[in-house]
């Protein structure tokens, strides 16, 4: 069975959605880039500041001084230092100034923060000396760094 060809007003209606539908396309595209945008942009300042409250606690955690005097014969004696299970006290604050924070786009709209130091010493009283500072700070923040990074997308 053969279809009569349409008539020309049945021809222009059909061109015409066509064409607002090749719109429409543009407008759902365009629209999707600018949430993921948005949605990049917030996940990357929620990783930020997780990574910044992580940091803050691990200096407050770390930041207990050790108590300095001078002995009976008349020599700097160290007193309060931290015993195993405790985070490390300070002493001269080296610990304390160098520890850092570090956000980085892995890929796209997926960020990771890292928090540490540069110095050996750390990595020493965080495995070998069991006085954890920064895996502990970290179980302890727990609840805190996923309500910051698991809140709904504003």
């Amino acid at each position: 069975m053969k279809y009569p060809s349409p008539n020309a007003a049945v021809e222009a209606g059909r061109q015409r959605r066509a064409a607002k539908a090749a719109e429409r396309q543009v407008r759902i595209e365009w629209f999707i880039e600018e949430v993921c945008g948005k949605v990049s942009m917030e996940m990357r300042q929620r990783v930020t500041l997780a990574t910044h409250l992580l940091k803050d606690r691990v200096v407050r955690n770390i930041s207990i001084p050790v108590l300095k005097g001078i002995g009976p014969r008349g020599g700097r004696v160290v007193t309060g230092r931290s015993r195993p299970n405790e985070f490390p006290h300070a002493e001269t604050t080296l610990l304390l100034t160098t520890i850092f924070e570090v956000v980085q786009e892995v890929a796209p709209g997926a960020f990771e923060g890292y928090v540490g130091t540069p110095l050996d010493y750390g990595l020493i009283l965080e495995t070998r000396m069991n006085r954890s500072f920064l895996v502990r700070t970290l179980y302890e923040s727990a609840a805190d760094i996923r309500a910051i990074l698991s809140g709904p997308v504003t």
